[in-house]
């Protein structure tokens, strides 16, 4: 292989990780968070409001204190028809876009912030309103840790 097609290939995997994953000293929220010693733990998880048939996300902090990527392979919650996981992105126009993440990975020793203008879970064909004091629960799978439930409060950006 050429040493320029190896260059790209690597940019094309590490960029991704370098937008997504924060040390434990870089979290937004100026709190420190610890890895486990061992497998994933969810924390500070939060939810936009959203109308009846409309649109909320769901915002967190995933850590995983494993020594091997994980990857999530299945999300679900009793509030939304649909629910995906979404990242933000440039779309180059001088405007940001939002997609669907084609890379669930939770990388090795990391932690993976999910917030506002980043990576985040959407929840979509809400099936009631959700208002600030509410309270949403969100089924999370991953291939190794397996399946966690977590309760989100419903509250308003800061």
């Amino acid at each position: 292989m050429n040493a320029s097609f190896i260059k790209v290939l690597f940019l094309a995997f590490a960029i991704p990780f370098f937008f997504s994953c924060t040390s434990e000293e870089e979290i937004q929220s100026g709190a420190q968070l610890e890895l486990p010693e061992d497998g994933i733990e969810i924390v500070d998880a939060w939810a936009r409001p959203g109308r009846d048939g409309g649109v909320s996300a769901i915002y967190m902090h995933v850590l995983n204190g494993s020594a091997e990527t994980d990857t999530l392979v299945a999300f679900s919650s009793p509030v939304a028809g649909l629910v995906e996981l979404h990242e933000t992105f440039d779309r180059g126009d001088g405007m940001m876009g939002m997609r669907e993440s084609e890379e669930p990975y939770f990388p090795a020793r990391s932690i993976v912030s999910m917030r506002p203008g980043g990576l985040h879970v959407m929840l979509m064909q809400l099936n009631r309103a959700l208002r600030e004091g509410d309270e949403v629960e969100l089924s999370l799978t991953f291939s190794q840790a397996g399946e966690f439930t977590i309760t989100a409060p419903v509250r308003s950006p800061e």
